[in-house]
C-alpha cells in the first residue's frame, strides 16, 4: 500500500528514450535497475557533487543515459555481451551522448583498469557472483571520498526464501557474501538500502 502511495506521488518517467529502453527491456527480459533504483542513484551522484562514474554493466545503456541526462555525468561502462553492447551504442547515439558516455566492450574482470583513471562514482551491476571481485579491482580507481553503489542485493527477495535449485542456491550465497562484506568493509561506510532490488552505498572514509 505505502509503496503505491509513494508511486503515485513521485514523478514518473518523462524522457521519450528512456521510456521506451525501459519497455524494450520489459518486452526482451533485459535485467535493468528498476525505476526507483535509477532515481536513487541519481540522487546519490547529485549530492556527492560525482562528475565522472564507473559503470561496469552497461545492459542496453538505460542507466548510462538516465545518470547523464539527470546529472551531467561522464559515464564509463564496461560491458562483455556483444549483443548488449550493440544495442547499447545504438542507444547512445540515438541520445546524443556519444561525448558523454563511453562503453568498453570487454569482461570487466579482463580489463586493465590501471588504464581508466580516477572516479568518483562507481556502480557495480553486472554478474552477481562476482560482485567481490569487481569491488576489490576497481575500488583502487576511487577518489577521496568516493562512493561505491552495487545493485541487486537482494535478488528479487530469494536472499531470505528456501531455495531447491542449487546452482540457484549457490548464486544466492555468494551475492549474500557480499552483502555480509561490504557492510565490514572498515574502509567505507555502508549500508544496504531496501531500494529497487537492495542497493548498498559504500562512502570511502578518509
Amino acid at each position: 500500500m505505502i509503496n503505491n502511495y509513494l508511486s503515485n506521488k513521485n514523478k514518473k518517467e518523462t524522457n521519450e528514450l528512456l521510456v521506451s529502453l525501459r519497455r524494450y527491456a520489459n518486452d526482451h527480459k533485459v535485467p535493468i535497475i528498476t525505476y526507483e533504483g535509477i532515481n536513487f542513484l541519481n540522487q546519490i551522484i547529485k549530492l556527492s557533487n560525482a562528475s565522472k562514474v564507473l559503470e561496469i554493466g552497461t545492459a542496453i545503456g538505460y542507466s548510462s543515459i538516465s545518470m547523464v541526462k539527470n546529472t551531467n555525468c561522464i559515464v564509463t561502462s564496461i560491458e562483455r555481451d556483444e549483443t548488449m553492447y550493440n544495442e547499447a551504442i545504438k542507444n547512445i547515439k540515438a541520445a546524443g551522448l556519444e561525448d558523454n558516455i563511453n562503453v568498453i566492450f570487454n569482461d570487466a574482470l579482463l580489463v586493465d583498469e590501471t588504464q581508466l583513471g580516477e572516479f568518483d562514482l562507481i556502480f557495480i551491476d553486472a554478474a552477481k557472483a562476482q560482485s567481490i571481485k569487481f569491488f576489490e579491482k576497481y575500488e583502487t580507481l576511487l577518489s577521496d571520498k568516493g562512493v561505491i553503489v552495487t545493485d541487486n542485493l537482494v535478488f528479487h527477495g530469494l536472499v531470505v526464501a528456501e531455495i531447491k535449485d542449487r546452482n540457484l542456491k549457490q548464486l544466492v550465497r555468494k551475492i549474500d557474501t557480499f552483502n555480509d562484506y561490504v557492510v565490514n568493509r572498515k574502509e567505507y561506510d555502508s549500508f544496504i538500502y531496501q531500494i529497487g532490488d537492495g542497493m548498498s552505498v559504500s562512502i570511502k572514509r578518509k
